[in-house]
């Protein structure tokens, strides 16, 4: 089955830069207590694998991302690398992982939820 969401993703981030591989950072990874939730950030990780396998992707996880679930994803996907932390009502990242990350990504992509659950780290406007 041919994917219609990945090519223009693709497209879009080579045009940054052809010779450099497309970065995701993927905000996802929402409640740790729903394994329903919890599903979701290796499933998108999976498809993204799948479907654009050129990628490098970071995940934005959310606080509550235990140890025990990081290295279960780690386990699964050995080049992923996992920040957290918050947007602050300034627009400025809690930390530094969470800047570089950012500054790095060329695309974010929020994972699955009933809204944009992360409506507050994403600027409108």
């Amino acid at each position: 089955m041919k994917s219609s969401l990945a090519p223009p993703l693709v497209s879009a981030a080579l045009a940054a830069d052809p010779n450099r591989r497309p970065r995701i950072l993927l905000r996802s990874s929402w409640q740790m207590v729903n394994i329903g939730d919890i599903a979701h950030t290796p499933g998108v990780l999976a498809l993204i694998e799948k479907h654009i396998p050129e990628a490098d992707v970071i995940l934005w996880a959310s606080e509550d991302h235990s140890a025990e679930v990081a290295a279960m994803e780690q386990k699964r996907f050995p080049k992923l690398k996992i920040v957290k932390g918050q947007i602050d009502s300034k627009g400025k990242a809690a930390n530094d992982a969470l800047a570089e990350a950012i500054k790095w990504s060329e695309f974010l992509l929020h994972g699955s939820g009933p809204s944009l659950v992360a409506k507050k780290d994403v600027p409108s406007g």
